[in-house]
């Protein structure tokens, strides 16, 4: 069980005692002397006990309770990766996500599951006008899950970047895009495509530096329009005028790229592809 698992549970007032010490006794390699006393504990348990020694973890970590709207998230996304392989139990899945979405005024998520909710009921308590059977319903969830979790736009806003202008390309150690204020440092796969096709890309690069010069002349001057970043790609999509970068992080030890106002705004992809 992670943090987030367990502060959501707390949040629902559905922790139990034995959740702190299950949490610890799966975070023992962090040798932390107050975790060893936790996972320690036994049956039967205190749970003012308990939730005072979790409390004694938290501040040996220098840890701040994550917030609920993190928490949420997180369950939401936990189950909803359980989706993406067939599975036995995924009309429960999928109503706990729908009730949980409804619990929490989530209405975008809830607008997201709808549909397939809408199915399961007809299935299950309806008529069934559309001759549903639980094969038909189990591939329309996976297949559901499945576009759902691969277009998921993180909501990070960008309108700090929105309007600026490409000023300068460097290309000496990274592939660095400077903007009026702020720059984009790409230290992985990229490629650069119009509406119809791709133009030049991250091997035609390495195969041929003189390309450098077309990218200055695709990208120098050219206005921010938009920028997107799907969530679990994770894919950076920056369009500049009539022309698209797509940025995509593969590695699982190397950060990838860094995009910064210079200012308050910094994000970056850490390796594994995780956006800090």
């Amino acid at each position: 069980m992670e943090i987030l698992e367990l502060f959501y549970k707390k949040y629902t007032d559905t922790v139990r005692s034995s959740d702190y010490v299950e949490w610890a006794n799966h975070h023992l390699y962090l040798d932390i002397i107050e975790i060893k006393k936790l996972a320690s504990m036994k049956e039967p348990l205190n749970p003012f006990e308990i939730e005072e020694m979790f409390s004694n973890v938290m501040r040996a970590l220098q840890l701040k309770a994550p917030s609920k709207e993190q928490c949420l998230s997180n369950h939401l996304k936990h189950l909803h990766s359980q989706l993406l392989m067939p599975i036995k139990n995924a009309v429960s899945i999928v109503k706990e996500i729908y009730d949980c979405t409804i619990a929490h005024n989530l209405f975008e998520e809830q607008l997201n599951w709808q549909e397939i909710s809408d199915a399961i009921d007809d299935f299950q308590y309806g008529d069934n006008y559309y001759g549903y059977t639980m094969d038909k319903i189990n591939e329309m969830i996976i297949s559901h899950a499945r576009r759902i979790w691969h277009t998921t736009i993180s909501k990070i806003d960008f309108k700090g970047f929105i309007g600026q202008k490409v000023t300068a390309i460097d290309s000496e150690v990274h592939f660095i895009i400077q903007l009026e204020k702020g720059a984009i440092t790409i230290e992985c796969p990229w490629r650069i495509r119009d509406a119809d096709a791709i133009l030049l890309g991250e091997t035609d690069i390495g195969s041929n530096q003189k390309e450098w010069k077309t990218i200055k002349d695709l990208l120098i001057g050219k206005t921010i329009e938009d920028v997107q970043l799907f969530e679990q790609c994770p894919l950076l999509i920056i369009q500049c005028g009539n022309i698209f970068l797509d940025v995509f992080h593969a590695s699982s030890y190397f950060d990838g790229w860094t995009l910064t106002d210079e200012k308050d705004f910094y994000m970056f992809s850490m390796h594994g592809g995780n956006i800090a």
